[in-house]
């Protein structure tokens, strides 16, 4: 498999006979959405915080179809998008969202698994907050299993660690694992995964490849590619690999 980081959540990804782009959010730098901050300085300044690594076309260029984990702005957008595109999303919920923007061909979840070509995409669950509020203001959300090659990859998606990661790790034993891990918090709580989820889920896989994404591009993360890189070398995390955007990991 070949993953390429695009820019925060969004990457490419090249699976069995596949080409997967993961929660395309190819909106221009400064144009979206600002979140609440618990870092003053941040307060204000709007998303997404840096440019794509190459251009729209470039990125979507060859895509078999979108995997969404859900519809949230740093997420999903219709920034250059082509309508005709396939969206695969997690539930009839997202599926009329991606409808209302315009979207053509959207395909929904009805159970765990659906296939494409030689992939199996199964949906495993994601908990989107580190508390009851948070996770009920954020609302539903999924990570994903791609299996079909002899090495499974989990994409963990928009969660804090918990007992449904532990449960997935368990259940597939995925060698390669994908984890948004910004640590991104608003005054609620935290959304995502922080440094000690990290570990967690390295001790956990500790031979799985762990590839951290979902880093430097919204104003209420905490945590930086660099911040990731120093503690994964400072705590012997050498499965941990923080790619530049663009940059391609073949795994």
């Amino acid at each position: 498999m070949k993953i390429q980081q695009i820019r925060s959540a969004t990457l490419k990804i090249k699976y069995g006979d596949q080409t997967i782009l993961l929660d395309p959010w190819l909106q221009d730098k400064g144009t979206g959405f600002s979140a609440g901050v618990v870092r003053a300085e941040m307060a204000g300044v709007r998303n997404p915080m840096n440019d794509l690594p190459m251009t729209p076309a470039e990125v979507h260029a060859s895509v078999d179809f979108c995997l969404v984990t859900h519809i949230h702005p740093d997420h999903f957008t219709p920034h250059y998008l082509p309508r005709s595109m396939k969206i695969v999303v997690q539930n009839d919920e997202d599926k009329r969202k991606a409808g209302s923007m315009g979207f053509e061909n959207v395909v929904a979840f009805e159970g765990d698994t659906l296939c494409f070509g030689s992939v199996t995409v199964t949906k495993v669950p994601a908990v989107h907050g580190d508390n009851t509020k948070v996770a009920e203001m954020m609302g539903p959300g999924s990570g994903y299993v791609l299996s079909g090659e002899d090495r499974k990859l989990y994409i963990a998606g928009d969660t804090v660690y918990c007992s449904a990661v532990e449960q997935t790790l368990e259940k597939h034993r995925p060698d390669v694992i994908t984890l948004n891990c910004c640590a991104a918090t608003m005054p609620v709580g935290r959304l995502i995964m922080n440094l000690s989820d990290v570990e967690a889920v390295c001790r956990r896989a500790p031979k799985a490849l762990v590839v951290a994404t979902h880093l430097g591009s919204v104003n209420h993360a905490l945590l930086t590619g660099d911040d990731v890189r120093d503690f994964a070398l400072a705590h012997g995390l050498t499965q941990v690999c923080v790619p530049e955007n663009g940059e391609i990991i073949e795994a």
